[in-house]
């Protein structure tokens, strides 16, 4: 029994120590679709394609969010070439969105934290409820600027969960006129612990959803620095 004891209480923390990287789909606190729901509808998608000519199973849209152009539509695909729509999926009451990336290319279904954007939902509320102009802070960035925390009576930056680690991921605004999160801190835990190195000037934010299935939705362009630091994207680092 105590032979027993120390092999659970070992693997417990193997389980703890592993769940502080970046996502694995039984981490806790993690609600990421198991990997088998993401590949059966992957499945499905390539089936129906095939099936009809090359044709998609996705929704239309207008004015969507980056990554999200392409919403799995899973009317056209269920029951005849997946069982049932997956629990974590939003048409069934979860909180992702299954979406299609590369759909000219090579379709691949990804996932949208959709808890992400009703966050930001909410602080748009509060923001356009204090005035008809945003009142600015701090520059963080390239035309990335922290709220007027004052005037907004917030304590603290506005966060939001991130899905591929769970830590809490500062919420900025741009010059366009949005909301964007700063993923920085996510690209540089999978830039460390895979050992990649870019050139100033890539667009480093793929790495997010090759190593994992969620998209950054609502990010500004990132690249990294000399040091090999995710920082924000700005035309000169383009050039």
């Amino acid at each position: 029994m105590r032979k027993f004891g120390f092999v659970l209480i070992f693997t417990l923390a193997l389980l703890v120590l592993t769940g502080c990287m970046y996502p694995d789909n039984q981490k806790k606190g993690s609600s990421i679709p198991p990997e088998t729901d993401i590949q059966n509808v992957q499945n499905a998608v390539d089936n129906f394609q095939e099936s009809e000519g090359g044709i998609l199973p996705i929704k239309t849209t207008e004015n969507a969010a980056e990554y999200m152009k392409y919403p799995v539509d899973f009317t056209r695909i269920v029951p005849g070439y997946l069982s049932e729509i997956p629990v974590t999926a939003y048409e069934n009451g979860g909180t992702y969105q299954y979406i299609i990336l590369d759909a000219e290319e090579d379709p691949a279904v990804k996932l949208a934290d959709l808890a992400i954007i009703e966050e930001l939902r909410s602080l748009r509320l509060r923001i356009n409820g204090m005035g008809e102009h945003v009142e600015l802070g701090e520059q963080v960035g390239p035309n990335v600027y922290q709220l007027d925390l004052e005037h907004y009576n917030l304590a603290e930056n506005p966060t939001v969960t991130s899905p591929y680690s769970d830590r809490e991921l500062n919420v900025y605004y741009s010059g366009g006129q949005e909301f964007v999160v700063d993923y920085r801190d996510d690209l540089n835990l999978i830039i460390e612990n895979e050992g990649l190195e870019f050139e100033t000037g890539e667009d480093i934010r793929n790495i997010l959803y090759e190593y994992t299935p969620v998209v950054p939705i609502y990010s500004p362009e990132m690249t990294v620095d000399e040091n090999n630091e995710a920082i924000f994207m700005t035309s000169v680092h383009k050039s």
